[in-house]
């Protein structure tokens, strides 16, 4: 099963062939394996999230679950996340400080004869003069080609953390140039936040302050773009604009987030429902003002969605759902950085995988303010297998020479006694008589 999740993770540098969603499958053969035993505290709000998006499902729309659109668009949170739970349910010994470097090494020469023919075809450059003209890597839309590059840039910072060398440097600088030539404003916004947590210690508070304020920023832009007009629960909004990368901010601000914010007014507590947000919806029924039941739904499961994370999630679970998410997610540093400490004391062991699920996940909840990236296979798979691989990872037994237990040998056999030499008896003393 630890193999399963070896090729999901080789196979994540794409999405031309979605073989890396297989990384489910060890908890759907062996999922009995997981109950009785004690895991980190990040799987309970994990677990908790996870049950909380299919009763919202059941009780919004329980059609979805057989639609296969659902899994791909609106449900790719069980593509995404189911393979931590696999994780539960297999064991390996495996050294993964070895496996993620030869999976980096791997990720980006891989990556590097394609961009090498993008630079000679546009230059370097040509992003600021033709925005559309951008390196997408081998996957089919640029923002996934840009988040999973700030994903695997975490994955080189790791790497060089533990092991300084010239080689990694040069991949690194290679990694960052690719995420560079994406344009993708997004991810390179998740480096840029990541940068400063690493350089200053990467502090417990430094990480809430960053979500505390993105949350902030996210809620007031959306607040102050909401026009009392406008009717954002059926009307359909577009702009047109020659700049594309101006008209992919102006649909954020005018219409996504805004739109976004009047889901979660109506519903507070635990949202519209989940995968709701794209969906066109007749009537809300409300109940005391913490949440609301659609009715009238026709559903659509599409890429439309809020284009933040963080307004999404409130938008179709509420603050109920965003404060798991959250939860998950403190757990989860708390546990990596723990983690990363015993690792630097035991001859580092596992220490890159503990150090790239930390900065890997303060990297995509930075993002996560500008793309709904939280859920993306693209973004997320390669931080759920890994931790999956750390979950299973198990100890190598070895014993030093001097501990081996000896091989029993025959008993040793008693002396046979032998006969001495024959001695003379000494002649009886002469007395005289």
């Amino acid at each position: 099963m630890a193999y399963v999740s070896l090729i999901a993770l080789i196979f994540s540098v794409t999405n031309f062939v979605p073989i890396s969603a297989i990384g489910f499958v060890p908890i759907a053969v062996c999922g009995w394996r997981f109950f009785g035993r004690r895991y980190p505290a990040f799987m309970t709000p994990l677990v908790i999230f996870g049950a909380f998006a299919i009763f919202s499902t059941l009780y919004y729309n329980p059609e979805s679950f057989l639609e296969f659109d659902f899994y791909r668009h609106d449900g790719n949170f069980f593509v995404s996340y189911m393979p931590i739970l696999a994780g539960c349910v297999y064991v390996h010994r495996w050294d993964l400080n070895k496996v993620l470097r030869r999976f980096y090494t791997f990720a980006v020469l891989i990556n590097a004869p394609y961009y090498l023919w993008y630079v000679a075809q546009n230059g370097l450059l040509t992003i600021f003069r033709h925005p559309s003209d951008t390196f997408g890597s081998y996957f089919i839309a640029r923002n996934a080609a840009g988040g999973f590059l700030a994903i695997l840039l975490c994955l080189g910072l790791s790497c060089y953390s533990m092991k300084r060398s010239r080689s990694m440097l040069a991949l690194m600088g290679m990694n960052a140039l690719m995420l560079f030539s994406t344009y993708s404003r997004g991810s390179m916004f998740g480096i840029l936040v990541l940068l400063p947590y690493v350089v200053f210690g990467r502090k417990r508070w430094m990480f809430a302050t960053m979500v505390g304020g993105l949350i902030a920023a996210s809620l007031t832009i959306a607040a102050l773009h909401t026009h009392g007009s406008t009717d954002y629960m059926g009307y359909q909004f577009s702009i047109e604009n020659a700049d594309e990368k101006v008209a992919n901010l102006d649909i954020r601000y005018e219409w996504l987030w805004p739109r976004a914010l009047a889901y979660f007014r109506q519903s507070p507590l635990i949202g519209m429902g989940f995968g709701s947000f794209d969906d066109t919806i007749g009537l809300v029924v409300n109940y005391f003002g913490a949440f609301g039941r659609a009715v009238g739904i026709t559903a659509a499961h599409s890429d439309s969605h809020a284009h933040n994370s963080y307004l999404n999630l409130l938008a179709e679970l509420g603050v109920v759902g965003l404060s798991l998410m959250l939860a998950f997610y403190w757990r989860l540093v708390d546990w990596c950085q723990r983690g990363a400490w015993a690792a630097a004391r035991e001859n580092g062991r596992n220490f890159i995988a503990y150090r790239f699920v930390e900065l890997a996940s303060v990297c995509l909840l930075a993002m996560s303010a500008t793309e709904h990236r939280l859920t993306t296979p693209s973004n997320m798979l390669p931080i759920a297998l890994v931790i999956s691989l750390l979950l299973a990872s198990r100890v190598r037994v070895t014993y030093p020479a001097f501990a081996h237990r000896a091989v029993p040998t025959a008993p040793p056999r008693a002396p046979i006694p032998r006969r001495g030499p024959r001695i003379a008896a000494s002649p009886a003393p002469n007395t005289g008589r």
